[in-house]
């Protein structure tokens, strides 16, 4: 588990976009759509491409990760393209 911080949430709070140590990971939210923000701290395993838990410094949020890059162009451009900008 790495902690990471969120740098983009799309507009329908359901697409967020991480940065941790490892790059940028994009998580689909399973229902708490609208629940994170961006420079919220989280945890979780980001590198993992399945569906995950994050933790959040009060709760947790169920997740599918779509994929970590190197820089956050493409997880921006995939959850404004999915989630709306």
């Amino acid at each position: 588990m790495a902690t990471g911080q969120v740098v983009f949430v799309s507009r329908n709070g359901g697409m967020i976009v991480v940065q941790h140590g490892d790059g940028f990971t994009l998580a689909e939210l399973l229902g708490d759509e609208g629940a994170i923000s961006v420079g919220d701290i989280l945890t979780a395993n980001w590198t993992e491409v399945a569906g995950e838990t994050i933790h959040g410094q009060t709760q947790q949020f169920d997740a599918f990760f779509e994929g970590s890059w190197g820089n956050p162009r493409i997880p921006v451009e995939m959850a404004m393209r999915i989630g709306g900008g």
